[in-house]
């Protein structure tokens, strides 16, 4: 099973289902399946990964930013160079599409 790391700030979009992907740097590929989304304040979240895909920012789609959970490519860059400072547009990003799991 696959843990994915997340910021806690993001821990209520995923959650209720608004951020649907996340785009990483030089991460392990994770495993389709069944996985967790770790957080370091919060609980972690059951999540189905569905779907790894491989491509630059700027061939990023404004579909794909709003499942990343943010309303314009200058938003989600600007949170990528948060955590990647050195990031250029042109760099390879891996998307990982997941989905929560309810869990009774």
């Amino acid at each position: 099973m696959s843990q994915i790391h997340f910021h806690s700030d993001f821990y209520e979009a995923i959650k209720n289902g608004n951020k649907t992907q996340t785009a990483r740097v030089d991460e392990p590929i994770p495993q389709l399946g069944k996985g967790e989304a770790i957080f370091d304040a919060k609980p972690s979240i059951d999540i189905q990964i569905t779907k790894v895909t491989h491509k630059n920012f700027e061939e990023l789609t404004l579909e794909e930013i709003k499942k990343d959970g943010f309303d314009s490519k200058e938003e989600l860059w600007s949170v990528l160079l948060g955590f990647y400072p050195d990031l250029k547009q042109t760099d390879h990003l891996m998307l990982i599409e997941f989905s929560t799991i309810e869990t009774n």
